[in-house]
């Protein structure tokens, strides 16, 4: 393992701790290579001898060197100090139990240490974690010295999955977390180089739908006709430095304990944060709250509300900010930060516009916004009848039907119910306009995103059989399918369903409007979840 470290080190740039002036860092350092296998969990823990000088009673002698003896004592005594302090957890957030296996202490000689040497010479511990089941998942957290610690503690920490570099190495303060996937069904293969290290984890990052870290906290602005919107996923440990969450265990949260929480928080944020829209000031509404585990798939695809580790966790904060038109411009004003949060990027979605960058910093905690495009605002229009004694031919009724089909789903693209209801009123008979009203928005809604009404993107006629007709009405089997699309968390959702329904068409005031609806099958076609990035690319 200490060959692939000083590969690792040569290779990639990563872990340079060691090799930092004597003076270098007013701080505790260590560096952590965890290695996950199938059945245990094997770690190389090297400390500067700095700290066993700092947390034990060796004094240095009258030629400045520190003896020997005491500093090899004290590096016996320290791996209870380093097992307390190193926490290993699986998926479920459980905490691993380790043991040490060697302790290496070449690198102080007999005749001592001196103080300058203090940063210079390490002591290499070696310890093993067993395992009942291979892990999907590993997170670990280093608070070596909790909160008295006599330095504030950096540990770097590198994992490999049965000797694989999984990614470059991760400095952790005391506190935080770092979370590594590991897949059995398709282990990694070494890397020979950066480049291919770099193009490993492009893969990885579109598996991970944009999401590089677990432990990141990532915002995602949308700006639409309807709504400016902002999403933020937060480390729940990141959150609770704003505001604790009350609870029993202090290292797993219940699904009554998450549902309590809520009121507290949107009360949080609507008090933060202030955001105008066209000139105006604009209360949030909480529209989404979730507490989401490691797993990828559980805000991809809404999952159902579960207890969840602490130390893992993740909050999906969806606040909605309503307009009285269009927005034009817009302004948000970020000022939580902290040494976990130092900064906040956020990826901008602008309507249809490729997608941007924004970071809120402490002395830039504002973010501005004007519109370059206004978005095109649905074409709702009457079908005329020919005036006539004809009755419509099979191409002409395929033809009217496949248009009041996409008035009506047109319709529900405008700002409020009531534009909706009157475009609709233009297509739809009057008798049947609130039945056909809430089948049709029934139809948009995506389970999977917790009922979010998706945006329609294509109409598609599959078939159309005409049934019967005459000079004012007629009747015809059509299918269709249509393909809609919800946003949420930088990923597009897109469903597509095929319809097969009895439609009759009646002449009504010189113009044919749907007069009665009955669905007769529905399938789902295709469900996929896509990420949506940078124009620059991930």
């Amino acid at each position: 393992m200490n060959v692939l470290r000083l590969l690792t080190t040569a290779a990639l740039g990563v872990s340079a701790v060691c090799v930092a002036p004597a003076d270098a860092h007013p701080i505790s350092m260590s560096e952590s290579v965890i290695d996950v296998r199938p059945d245990r969990i094997d770690v190389e823990l090297t400390i500067f001898v700095e700290d066993l000088a700092l947390y034990y009673p060796v004094a240095a002698g009258a030629n400045d060197r520190f003896p020997a003896g005491p500093l090899r004592e004290a590096a016996k005594t320290h791996p209870k100090f380093l097992l307390d302090g190193l926490i290993l957890r699986d998926e479920q957030g459980t905490r691993l139990r380790g043991d040490v296996d060697s302790i290496d202490v070449s690198k102080i000689p007999d005749e001592g240490v001196t103080q300058t040497e203090l940063k210079e010479r390490s002591v290499v511990y070696r310890l093993r974690y067993k395992l009942e089941r291979q892990p999907r998942f590993v997170t670990v957290t280093q608070q070596f010295g909790g909160a008295k610690a006599i330095l504030p503690a950096i540990m770097d920490c590198t994992v490999l999955q049965s000797g694989v570099l999984l990614d470059t190495s991760e400095p952790l303060l005391s506190g935080q977390t770092h979370t590594a996937k590991l897949d059995w069904d398709n282990p990694p293969k070494p890397v020979r180089n950066w480049r291919e290290l770099r193009e490993r984890r492009r893969k990885e990052l579109r598996q991970r739908l944009g999401i590089a870290s677990y432990s990141g906290l990532y915002s995602f602005i949308y700006i639409t006709p309807h709504e400016v919107r902002h999403e933020v996923l937060i480390p729940l440990l990141t959150l609770e430095q704003w505001l604790p969450i009350q609870r029993e265990n202090q290292d797993f949260l219940e699904i009554d304990e998450q549902q309590a929480a809520r009121s507290r928080i949107e009360e949080f944020f609507s008090g933060r944060n202030p955001v105008t829209i066209n000139g105006k000031a604009v209360r949030p509404k909480l529209t989404r709250l979730s507490f989401f585990g490691l797993d990828i798939r559980d805000f991809a695809l809404n999952a159902k509300a579960r207890r969840v580790s602490v130390h893992q966790a993740r909050v999906g904060v969806i606040l909605s900010y309503l307009p009285h038109d269009t927005p034009r411009s817009s302004e948000f004003r970020w000022d939580l930060f902290s040494r976990h949060a130092p900064f906040l990027r956020s990826i901008v979605y602008e309507f249809d516009q490729p997608a941007v960058e924004h970071y809120f910093r402490p002395d830039e905690d504002t973010f501005t916004w004007s519109a370059t495009t206004q978005p095109d605002r649905p074409v709702i229009a009457t079908v005329a009848t020919s005036g006539g004694n004809k009755a419509p031919t099979t191409a002409q009724a395929r033809l009217i039907t496949g248009s009041l089909l996409k008035n009506v789903y047109r319709a529900f693209g405008l700002r409020d119910e009531e534009a909706t209801y009157d475009a609709l009123a233009s297509g739809v008979d009057g008798p049947l306009l609130r039945t056909l009203y809430l089948q049709f928005r029934r139809s948009l809604l995506m389970s999977e995103q917790g009922g979010a009404r998706s945006r329609v993107d294509t109409i598609r006629r599959i078939s159309s059989r005409l049934i019967e007709s005459a000079a004012d009405s007629f009747q015809v089997e059509h299918c269709w399918r249509l393909t809609g699309t919800v946003e949420h968390w930088g990923h597009i959702h897109t469903r597509e369903n095929e319809y097969t329904a009895r439609i009759v068409v009646t002449a009504v005031d010189g113009h044919w409007k749907i007069s009665r609806v009955s669905f007769t099958d529905q399938k789902r076609v295709r469900f996929q979840t896509e990420l949506r990035g940078l124009s620059s690319g991930l």
